[in-house]
């Protein structure tokens, strides 16, 4: 095969900065590498994408040495690489994308973002496996020029899009250049961070319906897939959990084993680079017919405000359920009362977290315990 010379500029690279800023505000750091004290207020995430090249082009290897963004009043900043730095841009077409750096950053405002390539290497169609061509860069280091600012709170992406087949010029001496042309755009994220907000699950009951639990969370963008997570242990026989809408429903199995079940959840979301959070949440499952409450946690309340009230539920036993009670009396919030029928109402005093032991006892004196949690939140200031 007749080997071709290459010149690159980087046309065919697209590159994806993601930096998201947290709720923390700090002091800026002089440290010149990024990531390393605790004294940052956002998070840098930067990724690769690429879109198609020429068709006599199958693979375009890029070694990255570095990154560096530079902060305005302050200098250049190096970004720490935690994805491979060498890798093949056209396996990142169609959206895909590798992570190539996460970090800390401070607040402010930044004015460029520079690369430096130290290698790139292209495979043609029709030649061997792992046989390349060397590309002669005119420069090793793409410099990017695009004010942004890191605002605490708000998540900004920064969109650097390389068009690889609009940059791809063929010489008449069979010789390939690449010049760059760039696509810079930037969007907004929601503010605060990507969580799972459901506090506990109901527990259940074998042969029981389940009582229908939807997953919520906050900080991300919809649409969000749900599922298990990868090793997690499955949720009881019966029930199952809905992709698209994070609903939690079915009916215990009576094969199921009393006792708690322990899985993990989690939900991705539909933003570019999308985020993903997990949580850890256990579900009480009573043999048919045995009385078991059901609640494990109430809705939030306010400190100086009407509590909008919470009926607390049971099942099994006899079905008439004669006085509910807490047991022992203690870790409940200030003025807020527990009613014989397990109604809580009131205007809870203080703000906090809450955790207390509920105790319900049927006409046939059976009983059972359950430890609920509530939190109070702060009052809004006038």
């Amino acid at each position: 095969m007749k080997r071709k010379t290459v010149f690159f500029t980087i046309g065919i690279l697209t590159a994806l900065l993601t930096l998201v800023s947290g709720c923390t505000s700090g002091t800026a750091s002089t440290s010149s590498t990024l990531g390393q004290t605790s004294t940052m207020a956002g998070r840098l995430v930067i990724n690769i994408t690429d879109a198609p090249a020429a068709p006599q082009i199958k693979e375009v290897w890029l070694t990255v040495g570095k990154v560096e963004v530079h902060e305005d009043g302050v200098g250049w900043r190096e970004v720490g690489l935690v994805a491979p730095a060498r890798f093949d841009l056209l396996t990142l077409t169609g959206g895909i994308q590798t992570k190539l750096a996460a970090v800390d950053l401070t607040v402010g405002k930044y004015t460029q973002i520079r690369m430096e390539v130290s290698l790139v290497e292209i495979g043609l169609v029709g030649a061997l496996p792992n046989v390349f061509e060397k590309a002669k860069l005119p420069s090793g280091t793409l410099k990017f020029v695009h004010p942004f600012e890191i605002v605490a709170g708000e998540d900004t992406e920064l969109l650097f899009d390389f068009d690889a087949l609009k940059s791809v010029n063929v010489t008449g001496n069979d010789k390939y250049m690449f010049k760059p042309v760039i696509k810079l755009t930037t969007t907004k994220q929601p503010k605060g961070n990507f969580v799972i907000t459901t506090p506990s699950l109901p527990n259940g009951e074998a042969g029981v319906a389940y009582t229908p639990t939807t997953l919520t969370t906050t900080g991300g963008v919809v649409p969000y897939a749900w599922s298990l997570d990868t090793g997690s242990a499955p949720l009881p026989n019966g029930l199952a959990l809905a992709s698209g809408t994070g609903l939690i429903s079915g009916t215990p199995d009576i094969t199921n084993i009393p006792g708690d079940y322990t899985f993990t959840i989690k939900v991705v979301d539909g933003s570019t680079p999308q985020k993903s959070a997990t949580k850890t949440f256990s579900i009480n499952i009573a043999a048919n017919g045995v009385l078991q409450i059901i609640t494990t946690s109430l809705p939030d309340g306010t400190e100086d405000a009407v509590y909008p009230g919470a009926t607390l539920v049971a099942v099994g036993g006899s079905g008439i359920y004669s006085l509910w009670e807490l047991s022992p009396a203690t870790g409940f919030p200030a003025s807020l009362s527990l009613s014989n029928t397990g109604v809580i109402s009131g205007t809870p005093a203080d703000k906090g977290d809450y955790s207390f032991t509920v105790k319900v006892t049927d006409s046939a004196a059976n009983t059972d315990t359950q430890v609920i949690t509530i939190r109070i939140n702060k009052a809004a200031t006038p």
